[in-house]
């Protein structure tokens, strides 16, 4: 059971691993080439000609990186908020089955396990630019727009999670008051 838990995990991982990965790379690429700022690619990564074009360009790719994390989180905040099973409304699921899209209804495991993927991928970003600001390799005004998108993110997921908690004590408590009702009524 453990082993299929952390496949699902992993698997679920990869791609947002990979497209931050990629949005790094074609980031710096894109800005430099677009700068004109010259650098050079090898083992040790990319170089530059000096540090205030590796500032620069670092701190936009980390901040091009951080609005596609963002992207991310709030697709699975909209998920979780509005397409989760146990409080999707009605008229929305119908409307989702008339335009032939049930699968964006998902489950809490299923919205829980990519939020925390992508929180995590938002708390590592926030270690990763807190350590490049703290050595000011990038500026700290991005450091600051990380931390406070971390933060924000957060919160909005313990709401849903919160709401999540309630629901399923309101559920537990009808099925609850039913049993109490069919016991009277056997006596």
């Amino acid at each position: 059971m453990t082993s299929k838990l952390l496949t699902k995990l992993i698997d679920k991982a990869i791609v947002p691993a990979v497209l931050l990965l990629t949005t790094r790379i074609v980031s710096v690429v894109l800005m430099s080439s677009y700068l004109n700022f010259d650098f050079s690619i090898g083992l040790s990564g990319f170089t530059f000609q000096n540090s205030i074009e590796y500032i620069f360009i670092n701190s936009y790719s980390t901040l091009v990186m951080t609005v596609v994390l963002v992207v991310g989180l709030i697709y699975v905040l909209i998920k979780s908020y509005a397409f989760h099973d146990s409080h999707i409304k009605p008229g929305v699921t119908a409307k989702l089955f008339e335009l032939k899209i049930p699968n964006l209804i998902q489950s809490s495991f299923d919205i829980y396990s990519q939020a925390a993927i992508w929180i995590s991928y938002a708390y590592l970003l926030l270690i990763v630019s807190g350590i490049m600001a703290y050595n000011k390799l990038i500026y700290s005004w991005v450091f600051y727009l990380v931390l406070g998108m971390t933060v924000v993110t957060t919160v909005f997921f313990i709401f849903d999670i919160e709401n999540e908690i309630k629901l399923s004590k309101q559920k537990e408590s009808e099925y609850d008051e039913d049993t109490l009702f069919l016991e009277m009524e056997d006596k």
